[in-house]
């Protein structure tokens, strides 16, 4: 249906492109087949360049619907400038995503666009939103006669259909700054054949402010990476004019893991080679590299059940098992609300203290608190405590060793508090509304939390959790579904990712992703059933009535 409607989109332009005297109609329109897997529009379009005796206008409509080109090229596009311009003009600076266009003309050798635009990329593909209307008024000169635009606007201008045709969301990956974890920074980029050369030119252009704190990268920087990355038989080839193969075996690894997460996107792509200079990175030995490889850059999977408080003990639920909680706690519940655990540590609430203990229960360490919410123990192993004594936000973090109070904002109404899978962000819910920001680390320790960044939600938000690194989900108000979205406030569906998972007649009160592949999903209900996310329907899991999950 959207390629349906794109037709109709570029049929409509021909139309009104034809009633202008000289402007011929729009380039050929071909149908091809649907091969990455990303349910873009299977239409392609070239456009059509100047013709002879256009007016001012008409050059630049010509020009506005030459950016338009799928497979995405801006030679046409160019013909429409003076070769000055031309030089000069930068499409992959940005991306501006209009609903609505007008083209004008009110003076002799002048023109103006006026959009309605509601997003913009930057030169790496991270989405802002922008302000309603933009204006750009462009200067035309002759050139041998015709008509031609000395001031294009900054980077490219395309229409929201163009956008939802050819446009996909994916993930850059970049290190924390211990150089031991992959942070997903979420992109938009068209996709089609060149696809990975996109993905890892905005790699290599490295981590920008107000993705996360503290991010590095091991890849080289964009201008020593060749402008094309072909994919021969799934090897996608990267070239650097570096000498990447001389780097020390630790950056080789880390190079190489962030360019297999980032490239394994590609549907096409098996496996990477990265060279440069006459040298090849081999860190394990290989110069060709499994795409799936260096997982344990990725995020913890170990844990892989929720954690569930019933009378008389805790249990951990899994898709495909239940078992006590090792130790004491597997019989006896010692009354606690919430319990977590990995292999080494668990932790505790009760109403007014929080105990952090070994996973047999030794060396254990309380602290007194005030309305705790949901204890967390993150990728390295941190036992996270947020409470809120007197309505404020208190964070405090056990290292292994010691409490360490973390600066933290404060967020009037917390519901509830979560870290990412690579301990990069938080998420918290507050007074119904949604919000994301950064953990600062020095040295490996957790020394302080960003300011927050509230995301737009359909509905008011009353629990949050992280699908993965770049996409949370919350439970929504009594009586609707759980919604989800990515952290740059994209993709917000009302069901978890993939759609059609819609909560049976249940009243929900708690909501835990473990760290499993795919993030195994949990709720629990008013009554104390427990329901378990099955890819397609939830189900219910033969369980005692719960107090707490986690």
């Amino acid at each position: 249906m959207r390629a349906q409607r794109t037709v109709l989109v570029l049929t409509i332009v021909a139309a009104v492109l034809a009633g202008c005297t000289g402007i011929p109609t729009s380039g050929p329109v071909e149908r091809v087949e649907d091969e990455s897997g990303f349910g873009e529009s299977t239409v392609r379009y070239t456009p059509a360049g100047p013709a002879p005796h256009a007016t001012e206008a008409q050059i630049v409509r010509g020009f506005l619907d030459a950016m338009l080109a799928y497979p995405v090229t801006h030679r046409v596009a160019a013909e429409y400038l003076t070769p000055e311009a031309a030089d000069e003009w930068r499409p992959g600076q940005s991306t501006t995503v209009y609903t609505g266009a007008e083209v004008s003309s009110d003076r002799v050798g002048a023109g103006r666009i006026d959009l309605t635009a509601d997003v913009r990329l930057d030169a790496q593909g991270r989405l802002s939103r922008v302000a309603a209307s933009r204006r750009w008024d462009l200067d035309l000169q002759r050139i041998d006669g015709q008509w031609r635009i000395a001031t294009p606007p900054d980077g490219v201008l395309v229409s929201r259909d163009w956008f939802e045709d050819y446009v996909r969301t994916f993930d850059l990956y970049f290190l924390d700054p211990t150089g031991s974890h992959l942070v997903p920074v979420p992109v938009h980029e068209v996709v089609g054949d060149q696809l990975a050369t996109s993905l890892m030119t905005s790699l290599a252009i490295g981590p920008q402010s107000g993705s996360a704190p503290g991010l590095t990268t091991a890849v080289p920087p964009v201008q020593d990476l060749r402008a094309s990355v072909p994919v021969v038989d799934g090897v996608a080839q990267i070239e650097f004019s570096t000498r990447v193969g001389d780097l020390a075996p630790g950056v080789q690894k880390r190079l190489s893991a962030q360019v297999a997460w980032t490239l394994r996107q590609v549907p096409v792509v098996t496996d990477v080679q990265i060279t440069g200079g006459g040298t090849v990175v081999a860190p394990a030995g290989e110069p060709v590299q499994d795409a799936g490889g260096w997982t344990s850059f990725g995020p913890d999977k170990s844990r892989r059940w929720a954690t569930v408080v019933l009378d008389g003990g805790v249990q951990q639920v899994g898709p495909r098992s239940r078992e006590p909680l090792a130790g004491d706690w597997g019989s006896n519940d010692a009354g606690a609300s919430m319990v977590t655990a990995d292999d080494e540590r668990v932790v505790a609430i009760w109403r007014d203290r929080a105990r952090v203990s070994t996973a047999n229960g030794a060396d254990p360490v309380e602290i007194t608190g005030e309305r705790f919410l949901r204890p967390i123990l993150d990728i390295d192993g941190n036992a996270w405590l947020v409470d809120r004594p007197a309505g404020r936000t208190r964070v405090r973090v056990h290292d292994g060793e010691s409490f360490v109070g973390v600066p933290a904002p404060n967020l009037p109404g917390l519901s509830s508090f979560a870290i990412s899978p690579d301990g990069a962000r938080y998420a918290a819910t507050a007074d119904g509304r949604l919000f994301v920001g950064g953990v600062e680390r020095r040295e490996g320790r957790v020394v302080g939390l960003t300011d927050a960044t509230r995301l737009a939600t359909a509905a008011g938000a009353r629990q949050v959790v992280w699908v993965d690194g770049s996409r949370v989900a919350h439970l929504g108000p009594p009586g609707s579904q759980v919604h989800s979205l990515r952290i740059d406030g994209t993709e917000a569906v009302d069901a978890w990712p993939g759609g059609g998972q819609l909560l049976p007649d249940i009243e929900p009160v708690a909501l835990v992703a473990t760290a499993a592949a795919d993030s195994d999903l949990y709720l629990l209900d008013s009554e104390g059933g427990l329901w378990m996310l099955d890819r397609t329907r939830w189900v219910a899991v033969d369980i005692d009535a719960a107090r707490g999950i986690a």
